[in-house]
């Protein structure tokens, strides 16, 4: 049997063992069964010229993390997932009501360009959301904008970054140094 007939055979079978409705803990963000849409936080740092780390971080209520690296991260071959300590998603909440989150604008800089200074190229994002009955927003931050209030959405995400604890799967910088794009 070809390699390729292998792997689908053994696909097929450990399917079939599966029990019927079943769902990994890390698919399964709040409770499992039914149309709920779930709470969950995600940050997501985009891309720059550099070796900026691309990746995407996503907690849901129930404290499972997901992490997808795209570049310039430790871990880039899928979703990774973990569990965070109890009550890590309401801590992520308290974070960023702290912060007044939800006063911050939704785009730095907006279209007109008045809520931002002089901006620097070559910079990365950081987009923040909440999608919770708690707590609905989102701000998609490109990271040369300065803006009264940029010192508490900096200090907010630090915090939130010490929560989410994914240093491991960043990386060192170091790592990166001399990697081509």
């Amino acid at each position: 049997m070809t390699r390729f007939l292998q792997v689908v055979f053994a696909a097929a079978l450990l399917g079939a063992c599966a029990p019927e409705g079943y769902t990994p803990y890390y698919a399964t963000p709040g409770v499992t069964g039914g149309e709920k849409e779930f709470d969950q936080f995600t940050l997501k740092r985009t891309a720059c010229f550099g070796f900026c780390p691309v990746y995407d971080v996503t907690v849901y209520e129930n404290d499972v993390l997901i992490f997808h690296g795209e570049r310039f991260v430790a871990e880039t071959g899928g979703a990774v997932s973990k569990r965070l300590p109890d009550g890590s998603f309401k801590k992520l909440i308290s974070i960023a009501r702290a912060h007044n989150f939800s006063d911050f604008d939704a785009r730095y800089p907006n279209e007109a360009g008045d809520n931002c200074g002089p901006i620097p190229t070559d910079m990365p994002s950081i987009i923040i959301s909440f999608d919770s009955g708690r707590l609905d927003h989102e701000v998609n931050l490109y990271q040369g904008c300065s803006f009264d209030g940029r010192d508490s959405f900096d200090e907010m995400v630090l915090q939130m970054d010490a929560v989410l604890n994914v240093d491991d799967m960043i990386g060192p910088r170091e790592a990166f140094y001399g990697a081509k794009e």
